[in-house]
């Protein structure tokens, strides 16, 4: 990588094909595998990440706008795309004429759905969403049956999945996650004897690798799919690969005597005489603002910490312990060298927002390790 290129996400595809079968693995053949590639493939490139899970034999995907199923649908053209996000009655005939599978729980849109695909001579595929307990879409379990026999009787729509979502989604322990667990299978209980042809999902990741009662009859992994773990807790749990490699090159090396402040505001004061080096990755980049003075980064196989605030475009390392650090060398930001996971509790958040919020600048680089 040439020193002036930015920073680049390296997406391991064999990385993702071993966490695919890892998936597969555990589900068992019973159980299908919708594969969530929203949020850009949590950052990773939808495009290059959807169109090698279709390769990978994935015939369902997840997604949270229209948008984002365009993209989808062109890299992976033979796989269900549902869009999980919420959509309104005015986005019925987008969604209808790019093929888009819907994940809703609202009459209106329904109906509008329904229109659309008459219209269009097609059917749109319905999963209706529950509110087993988190309380951001979906209807009450109770209000279900009378929902999906409307549903049947309404010309131009096919329901063909029931899903739910977990409130305590990095860990799914605890009463709470029991309690929609039990929720949806009872919904499943009783809409089985009326639509038996139905699936039915709720499993995210964590519960993937920790609550086979939660499978049902289809599985929606998300960062398992990307390598990491969503709580601390689950290491461990599966054996998982990192996909992506997070790289941005040196752009200046410099002596910086005792006693100066580095960056804005001079949070940091060298305690020593130090090398300080500049990388060509910042906020705008997509690495936290929050990670100023904070994180670390892998360079030269070695770990060096961030000094000073992390800039829009740059960030500043103490590479003073580090041999030999030159114009155009590459420091690992996160990736399997230096812990996603780690970084994202130094910045007081979770790995997911880390990876999906790398930035559209940033060149995501397919490569097979």
């Amino acid at each position: 990588m040439s020193a002036s290129s930015g920073p680049v996400a390296y997406i391991d595809l064999s990385a993702l094909a071993h966490n695919f079968a890892e998936v597969s693995r555990l589900v068992g053949p019973d159980t299908g595998v919708l594969a969530m590639v929203k949020s850009d493939a949590y950052g990773h490139g939808a495009s290059a990440i959807a169109a090698h899970l279709a390769h990978l034999g994935c015939t369902r995907m997840g997604v949270a706008t229209l948008d984002e199923c365009v993209e989808v649908r062109k890299a992976a053209p033979g796989a269900e795309c549902v869009v999980f996000g919420g959509i309104l009655p005015d986005d019925a005939e987008r969604a209808v004429a790019i093929g888009a599978a819907v994940a809703t729980s609202e009459r209106a849109v329904c109906e509008a759905l329904a229109a659309a695909a008459v219209k269009a001579r097609r059917s749109v595929r319905i999963h209706i969403k529950v509110d087993t307990g988190m309380h951001r879409l979906g209807l009450a379990p109770g209000e279900v049956g009378l929902f999906v026999g409307w549903l049947d009787q309404v010309e131009g729509v096919d329901a063909v999945g029931v899903c739910s979502h977990f409130a305590c989604a990095e860990s799914v322990t605890g009463e709470v996650t029991r309690g929609q667990v039990e929720g949806l299978s009872r919904v499943a209980t009783e809409l089985g004897t009326r639509f038996g042809s139905m699936n039915f999902h709720l499993a995210n990741s964590a519960a993937i690798m920790t609550r086979p009662e939660a499978y049902l009859d289809v599985v929606r992994p998300g960062l398992m799919l990307y390598g990491l773990t969503p709580d601390p807790s689950l290491a461990g749990k599966a054996e998982l690969r990192r996909v992506m490699r997070l790289e941005a090159p040196v752009i200046r090396v410099a002596k910086v005597a005792k006693g100066e402040g580095i960056g804005y505001g001079h949070t940091f004061t060298t305690k020593r005489d130090s090398v300080i080096a500049t990388l060509r990755c910042g906020y705008a980049d997509g690495y936290p603002r929050a990670l100023s003075n904070q994180g670390t980064v892998r360079i030269r196989n070695c770990i060096a910490p961030v000094v000073g605030r992390v800039c829009m475009d740059h960030t500043m390392i103490d590479v003073t312990d580090v041999v030999g650090v030159s114009l155009g060398d590459s420091a690992e930001m996160w990736g399997p060298g230096n812990s996603t996971e780690d970084q994202a509790a130094l910045a007081g958040t979770i790995p997911y927002e880390l990876v999906a919020r790398v930035g559209k600048r940033v060149r995501r680089e397919p490569v097979q390790d």
